[in-house]
C-alpha cells in the first residue's frame, strides 16, 4: 500500500510540473488548455473537459475556450453552448460552499433543475457520459469560473481523486484570469482600430454604401456576424436609410441590401424594449425570436431562408432626434458574450457620431451638386422665378395672374388683391414685393380681421407715451416700420370706418400722426391690400368709403379659386405631397388615379388651402408610398353659389357717390353741411365735377 501511496504521489509531482511548465512556456489559449487537460487524462479517465467564465455580474457563465475538449466530434457539437444562466441550476450552491461537486447520472434529475440543463445532460448520458466534476476556479478569494470533466462507462472518477483536481485547477486559476483581462485588453483594442479605421474611412470614402460594408466587414473581424442590418436616422436625413449583409464564414459580403427605406421593422424591436432609455439593448433567443418571427415578415424571412434563431438589437438615440439601430446575428445562432455586448454598446454610439458627420457632408456635398446644376437657371430667371416658387400652376388662369404681377411689381402703383379664402392672396403679396425695386427693405405683414378695432390705429401709426390707458411709452406702427419698403393689409375689408379717412391720408399724402402725437410724420410706403370681400358691394352698402376704394384700386389682380383652374390641381398635390413626406418622413411618391379623379371633382370651397390640409392629412395615415381615395377627409362645407357680379365702372360709381351726398345735404351743395363739406371737396371742384358727369338738381330730385 505504501508503495502504492508513493507511487500516486510521484505522479501527482509530475502532473503538477508539467502542467506549470506548460503555463510558462505555452502562449496560445488553445494549446495551453489542449496541453493540460492531454494532462489530465494521464490520471483521469476523461471523455469530455472544458472551462467556463462568470460574468461580470456572476449570471451567466461564458464558454472561455472556442470548443469544449471532448473526444466526439459529434458530442461536442451537441452540448456547446456559449453562454448559460447560473439562476436555478447547481453552480449557485458551488458559489457559496466554494467545494467542487460529483454528480452521477442517477442524481442529475434533482442537481440540475433547470430543463434547458437537464436536455443537456440527458444528452450527455446519451453518448456514454455517466459522471461530471464541477470545480470552482477560485483566484485572489473570487470565483471566476469552473471546470468540468466527465468520464465514461465504468471508469468513474474518484472521489479520492477530487482534491488532486482542486489543486490542479487552483494552480491553473491565475491563467484563466489573465487570458480574461487579456481579451478586454484585446477588445479595447479592437474597439480602438476599428474607430480608427472608421475615422479614416471616413476621410477616404465618400460613398455611403461603401463606409457601411467597411464597417460590417470590421464588426466581423471582432463578433462571427452571419446577418448584420443596420438602420439609421439623422436629423439632416429625414428618410432612413437602411442596409442589411448576409456574410459568409470569412466575413466576405455574400449579399447586401441597402436603401432609402425603412426596411427593418424597428418599431416592432422597440415594442420589446424600455424606451425610456437613451440606449436601447434585448437580446431574442429562440423562443422570443420565434415571436417576433410571429409579428414581422421581415424576420420570419431572416429565419426560413438563412436560419437565423437568435438576434441581438442595439439602439443608440440623441437628444437632435438622430438615433443608429445595430441588428446581429451569430454564425452559431447564440447569444453573445459579455465582452460582446460590451463592444456593442461601446461601438454604436461611436459609429453613430462618425455617420453624424458623414450625412452631413453628404447633405452639403449634394446641396452643392445641386446649386452646380442649377446655377444657369437660376442666373436667367432670378428676376422672376424666384419670386414665383410658391405660386404653383400652369393654368391660363395663373399665368394671367402672374402676367399683372410682373406688370405693376416695377412700378409703385398701389395693388389690391381680391380672392376667395385660401387662393393666396399673401403669395401674390410676396411676389410683388420680392420683384419690385423695394425688394431689399421690409416687407410688413398687417392682418386687419385680426386686431381689435382700438388697436388697429396704434398699431398701424403708433402711439405716443400716455395717450391712452397702458400706453406706458411710445411706439412705432407698422407705417414707420415699413418705411422704404412694402406694407401689406390683409382683408382691408375688415378695417373700421372711422380709420379708413386716416389710410387715405396715408395713401394720398404719404403722411400720419401717431395716436396722441401732434407731430405729421413722413413715410415713403407701398401699400398692398387684400380682401376677400367684393369692396364694390361694401362702398354701396356703405361700409367703405369710395374714395379709398378708388385710391387701393389703382391696379387690382384677382387670385382666381380653385375649382376654376382644376388643370392646375396635379401640380400642387405634386408639391404638397413633397413637402408633407419629407417634414413627417415618409416616402410618399405617388398618387392612385382614382384618388387624383376625386380631388378633380371636388368643389374645393377652402381652395387651395383646403387642399394642402387634405394632402397633408393622407400623408400622416399613409401606410405605402403611394395616396390612397380613402385618405382623403374633405370638408362638410360646400361653396356658396356664386352669383354674378354686376360690375359698374368707376363714373357711375362716382355717380351715384356724389347724389348720396347731395340728398344728405338736402340739395345744398357749397357752404357748411353741404355735399362738397361731406365730401371732403371744395366746392368748386365738386360743382366742376357735377358738370362733367352731367349731375343735375333735376337728376338728383328724380332720384330722390
Amino acid at each position: 500500500m505504501k508503495h502504492q501511496d508513493a507511487l500516486y504521489a510521484a505522479e501527482e509531482l509530475q502532473l503538477h510540473r508539467a502542467i506549470s511548465e506548460a503555463i510558462s512556456v505555452t502562449k496560445n489559449r488553445e494549446d495551453l488548455f489542449k496541453l493540460i487537460f492531454s494532462e489530465l487524462e494521464k490520471m483521469f479517465t476523461l471523455s469530455m473537459a472544458g472551462i467556463s467564465i462568470l460574468d461580470r455580474t456572476k449570471t451567466h457563465l461564458e464558454v472561455f475556450l472556442g470548443s469544449t475538449f471532448v473526444r466526439d466530434e459529434q458530442l461536442n457539437h451537441l452540448i456547446k453552448r456559449q453562454i448559460t444562466p447560473v439562476a436555478g441550476t447547481i453552480f449557485i450552491s458551488m458559489m457559496e460552499t466554494r467545494q467542487p461537486v460529483h454528480v452521477e447520472f442517477e442524481k442529475m434529475e434533482k442537481e440540475f433543475v433547470r430543463d434547458e440543463d437537464k436536455e443537456i445532460l440527458k444528452t450527455l448520458v446519451s453518448f456514454g457520459i455517466t459522471d461530471v466534476v464541477l470545480t470552482p476556479i477560485i483566484t485572489g478569494g473570487d470565483i471566476i469560473g469552473f471546470m468540468m470533466i466527465g468520464s465514461k462507462g465504468d471508469k468513474r472518477i474518484q472521489e479520492s481523486q477530487i482534491p488532486l483536481l482542486q489543486k490542479i485547477v487552483n494552480n491553473i486559476g491565475p491563467s484563466v484570469k489573465n487570458y480574461v483581462i487579456y481579451d478586454r485588453l484585446l477588445q479595447q483594442d479592437s474597439l480602438k482600430n476599428i474607430l480608427l479605421k472608421m475615422n479614416n474611412a471616413l476621410a477616404q470614402l465618400k460613398d455611403r454604401d461603401k463606409l457601411l460594408l467597411e464597417f460590417t466587414r470590421e464588426m466581423h473581424k471582432v463578433i462571427p456576424v452571419k446577418y448584420l442590418g443596420l438602420n439609421i436616422k439623422m436629423p439632416v436625413s429625414r428618410i432612413p436609410v437602411s442596409a442589411s449583409f448576409i456574410l459568409d464564414k470569412a466575413g466576405d459580403i455574400s449579399q447586401l441590401q441597402i436603401s432609402k427605406n425603412q426596411d427593418i421593422p424597428i418599431l416592432v424591436l422597440k415594442g420589446f424594449c424600455d424606451i425610456s432609455k437613451n440606449q436601447l439593448s434585448r437580446e431574442f433567443l429562440a423562443e422570443e425570436f420565434s415571436i417576433l418571427c410571429g409579428q414581422s415578415m421581415y424576420f420570419r424571412s431572416l429565419q426560413a431562408k438563412y436560419e437565423l434563431k437568435t438576434i441581438h438589437f442595439n439602439s443608440f438615440m440623441e437628444d437632435d432626434g438622430g438615433e443608429t439601430n445595430l441588428i446581429i446575428a451569430k454564425y452559431d445562432n447564440q447569444q453573445l458574450f459579455e465582452r460582446e455586448i460590451e463592444f456593442l454598446h461601446s461601438i454604436v454610439p461611436q459609429f453613430s457620431f462618425i455617420l453624424k458627420n458623414f450625412f452631413a457632408y453628404e447633405e452639403i456635398n449634394s446641396l452643392k451638386q445641386q446649386l452646380e446644376k442649377e446655377k444657369t437657371l437660376w442666373i436667367e430667371e432670378i428676376n422672376l422665378n424666384d419670386s414665383f416658387q410658391e405660386i404653383i400652376g400652369s393654368s391660363i388662369e395663373i399665368q394671367n395672374m402672374l402676367y399683372k404681377i410682373k406688370q405693376v411689381a416695377p412700378i409703385d402703383a398701389t395693388v389690391l388683391i381680391q380672392g376667395e379664402t385660401g387662393t393666396g392672396k399673401e403669395l401674390i403679396a410676396h411676389a410683388v414685393h420680392n420683384i419690385s425695386s423695394r425688394k431689399n427693405k421690409a416687407l410688413v405683414k398687417v392682418n386687419c380681421a385680426a386686431l381689435p378695432a382700438q388697436l388697429i390705429e396704434s398699431d398701424l401709426f403708433g402711439h405716443e407715451k400716455g395717450s391712452f390707458t397702458g400706453a406706458i411709452e411710445s411706439r412705432i406702427g407698422k407705417f414707420e416700420l415699413a418705411n422704404g419698403g412694402t406694407i401689406f393689409l390683409d382683408e382691408i375689408g375688415e378695417m373700421p370706418f372711422e380709420l379708413q379717412a386716416k389710410l387715405l391720408r396715408v395713401l394720398q399724402e404719404g403722411e400720419f400722426e401717431r395716436v396722441g402725437g401732434k407731430s405729421v410724420i413722413k413715410t415713403d410706403v407701398r401699400v398692398i391690400a387684400a380682401t376677400n370681400r367684393q369692396l364694390v358691394k361694401e362702398v354701396e352698402a356703405g361700409k367703405f368709403r369710395s374714395d379709398l376704394f378708388f385710391r387701393l384700386n389703382v391696379f387690382p389682380v384677382t387670385a382666381p379659386p380653385l375649382r376654376d383652374r382644376l388643370e392646375d390641381i396635379p401640380l400642387l398635390v405634386k408639391y404638397f405631397m413633397e413637402k408633407y413626406s419629407k417634414r413627417v418622413g415618409k416616402p410618399i411618391t405617388s398618387i392612385k388615379k382614382m384618388a387624383l379623379d376625386a380631388l378633380c371633382d371636388y368643389t374645393w370651397p377652402g381652395n387651395v388651402r383646403e387642399l394642402e390640409h387634405v394632402i397633408e392629412r393622407a400623408v400622416i395615415v399613409a401606410h405605402g408610398q403611394t395616396l390612397e381615395p380613402d385618405q382623403f377627409i374633405f370638408s362638410s362645407v360646400q361653396p356658396a353659389e356664386i352669383e354674378p357680379v354686376q360690375i359698374k365702372t368707376m363714373e357711375e360709381i362716382e355717380v351715384e357717390h356724389i347724389i348720396r351726398a347731395l340728398k344728405a345735404a338736402k340739395g345744398k351743395v357749397t357752404g357748411d353741411g353741404g355735399a362738397a363739406d361731406l365730401l371732403g371737396l371744395n366746392g368748386k371742384t365738386l360743382a366742376s365735377r357735377m358738370r362733367k358727369l352731367g349731375i343735375k338738381r333735376e337728376t338728383m330730385f328724380s332720384r330722390m
